[in-house]
């Protein structure tokens, strides 16, 4: 199965790094921003699983290193069984008064599903946890 290129995203936001960490490994922050808080379910560690989206999206902690990166698998429900997981990483950096923040997801199993993703991390993650972080200072 070939490798289909990346997506790498970076913003800033206006929120402590402390605080967009939270956005994106605490259920409670999580589910304020994805809107859904009784479907997250993230357990913190290397090793830990993690679901979104009621178990449509799940996967498995690789990397962790509060507050600066975070790495998982990646997998969609509707994927088919031979794909394999993709790979999604944050980095975050201080930066003057907030956060810079770098999302790279790899791996995909197609250029429609890499496609699908583009668009969806900037509807479903990246502008709501922004929004959210932003105004909830």
């Amino acid at each position: 199965m070939p490798k289909i290129s990346k997506i790498e995203k970076k913003i800033q936001i206006a929120a402590s790094i402390e605080r967009v960490w939270a956005a994106l490994t605490q259920p409670a922050a999580i589910g304020g921003w994805m809107g859904d808080p009784d479907s997250i379910k993230v357990t913190l560690r290397v090793g830990g699983r993690y679901q979104f989206f009621g178990g449509e999206t799940t996967g498995k902690i690789t990397h962790l290193a509060k507050p600066a990166s975070l790495e998982y698998t990646w997998r969609q429900s509707s994927w088919l069984k031979d794909w394999l997981d993709s790979v999604v990483r944050w980095e975050l950096k201080s930066k003057g008064e907030g956060t810079q923040v770098r999302l790279t997801h790899s791996n995909f199993p197609n250029k429609e599903e890499r496609d699908g993703h583009d668009e969806g991390w900037d509807i479903y993650f990246l502008k709501p946890m922004k929004e959210w972080l932003e105004s909830n200072g």
